[in-house]
């Protein structure tokens, strides 16, 4: 006769599914930073320069 599995208590059980969760999130995320590091790749900086200068404020009238 095969022996029965014992069940496993309510912290076993929580410290387990944590432990799935954080190899998803881990397979998961090396997943997703491969993906970013294909998809981003600045081939030149698209920074707009500001070629005029800083103006001054008009003054305006009060009162």
């Amino acid at each position: 006769m095969a022996q029965a599995k014992k069940r496993l208590s309510k912290a076993a059980r929580a410290a387990q599914k944590i432990l799935e969760e954080s190899k998803l999130l881990a397979n998961n995320k090396t997943l997703t930073d491969s993906k970013a590091e294909q998809t981003f790749k600045p081939a030149d900086s698209q920074v707009k320069i500001n070629t005029t200068a800083n103006k001054i404020r008009p003054d305006k009238k009060r009162g």
